[in-house]
């Protein structure tokens, strides 16, 4: 089983969410990304259309135990962080929200995400699903 996530934006409730492409932070702001776990081996043919052409189907961790942790690479090793999610519906546990304080500044559109059921790691990469506005970009 792959598993990988979806970045989702405009998050009410369990069932107010859309897809997004990217989830856009700015530096020196709390920021939340809300991403939701999917199995990539499995699709819904249902769910096809011609902006999306396949929907992998959400992943439920099964664990009695489940944390989520993402971690967000830097080429200064010093300026990488982690941070651990949480879930914010006890009716889908395949939304996860991950906050980010206003010091947290992710230095790539790339994050790792760590999930673990009940001891087993599975961990994966979302590639290209940030997109960080930089206020203090500095100059001569």
């Amino acid at each position: 089983m792959r598993i990988n996530a979806k970045i989702i934006k405009n998050v009410a409730d369990v069932n107010q969410w859309e897809y997004a492409n990217v989830a856009y932070v700015q530096e020196g702001q709390s920021n939340e990304i809300y991403i939701q776990l999917v199995d990539l081996d499995k699709t819904h043919s249902a769910e096809k259309s011609t902006a999306l052409p396949e929907f992998p189907l959400r992943y439920m961790p099964q664990g009695t135990v489940v944390t989520l942790t993402a971690t967000f690479p830097n080429i200064d090793s010093d300026e990488q962080f982690t941070i651990t999610g949480a879930q914010p519906f006890a009716d889908d546990k395949s939304i996860w929200r991950l906050p980010l304080t206003a010091t947290d500044i992710p230095a790539s559109g790339n994050f790792i995400i760590t999930l673990t059921e009940d001891g087993v790691e599975k961990t994966f990469l979302i590639r290209n699903a940030l997109s960080v506005e930089l206020v203090n970009v500095g100059g001569c």
